[in-house]
């Protein structure tokens, strides 16, 4: 989401109205200072028309690092925030955030005012090293923070499973795997939304379905979901969720995403589709071994991947017979 406005479907709880939240993206941080200016106003309006319910309730700063929260405060981001509060625009001010638990701390600290924060959260990350699920959960309940939830089916990685995890799941019964991630978020204390991103009415079925009738993941479920996460550590893939964060600034426009998926694929199932589709994504676009190891890719992923490295890899498993 970035100018726009979503509705959050996948709620604890469901209220008698949704809840609409709005972001503030990290593109406008060209300047070096930041202002409620007349602009700015006319794009929340744009989005709260669209929306037809006069206000925002939650803000969100969005995609905070260490590096991101250093950009907000130059240009006087959180200020620009608590006016639009002020004036009755937005209900609530939060943040979405991507970094270490001492970063979050930090933050939190310094920012007493922040009512929510959206963190990465699913059973895949949860003790990943990378991301830190976990430990970042904990500082929100340290600081009694409210919780929104996002990629908890990790980019549709966690609905789309290898045979061997799907199995474990439907010896349980008829449930989805996308519903067992949503279900694993949903089941900690303080959590209070869990946002999916849908493709299609099945999937958006699906989805409120498992939340209407929600109930907490049982102790057999529970372990199950932690056999299916111990199947997908012992792969040999790629754990990128396709947010694209990485393309725009490429200077050999390499769909990175899009190449770590053939990877990905031609690793679980060993197809000669993988290599079709790579020489696709390559047509009019970078190969793998394009990449100059700038690391414009690394510094704004989310999930802190070494993508320079991981697109060697994809090289060698592809442009051998090219």
């Amino acid at each position: 989401m970035r100018d726009m406005s979503t509705v959050v479907l996948e709620t604890k709880d469901l209220k008698k109205r949704f809840k609409v939240p709005g972001q503030r993206p990290i593109e406008v941080l060209r300047g070096i200072s930041f202002s409620v200016t007349s602009e700015e106003l006319g794009i929340r309006m744009k989005a709260l028309s669209i929306t037809e319910s006069g206000y925002f309730d939650y803000y969100l700063m969005h995609a905070l690092s260490a590096d991101v929260y250093k950009k907000f405060l130059e240009c006087n981001a959180f200020d620009a925030v608590r006016k639009l509060k002020d004036s009755g625009m937005i209900r609530h001010m939060g943040i979405s955030f991507h970094d270490k638990p001492e970063v979050l701390r930090r933050i939190l600290n310094e920012q007493k005012d922040i009512e929510v924060v959206q963190i990465q959260f699913n059973y895949y990350d949860y003790d990943n090293p990378s991301i830190e699920s976990r430990a970042v959960y904990e500082v929100c309940r340290e600081f009694g923070k409210p919780v929104f939830i996002m990629e908890p089916v990790r980019g549709g990685g966690l609905a789309n499973l290898p045979l061997e995890a799907e199995k474990v799941f439907s010896d349980l019964g008829d449930s989805s795997p996308a519903s067992y991630a949503l279900r694993f978020a949903a089941s900690f204390e303080g959590v209070e939304v869990v946002l999916s991103g849908m493709s299609n009415l099945v999937q958006m079925r699906d989805n409120i379905e498992c939340m209407l009738n929600f109930t907490p993941l049982s102790k057999t479920e529970m372990d199950a979901v932690h056999r299916v996460r111990d199947i997908l550590k012992a792969e040999n893939t790629i754990p990128c969720t396709a947010c694209r964060y990485c393309v725009a600034g490429c200077p050999r426009k390499i769909l990175i995403p899009d190449l770590f998926s053939c990877f990905n694929t031609k690793e679980r199932y060993k197809d000669w589709g993988s290599d079709f589709y790579y020489k696709t994504h390559i047509n009019g676009h970078g190969k793998a071994s394009d990449c100059i190891k700038c690391g414009q890719c690394e510094r704004i992923c989310p999930q802190h991947l070494h993508i320079t490295s991981l697109l060697e890899d994809v090289a060698n498993a592809f442009e051998a017979t090219l």
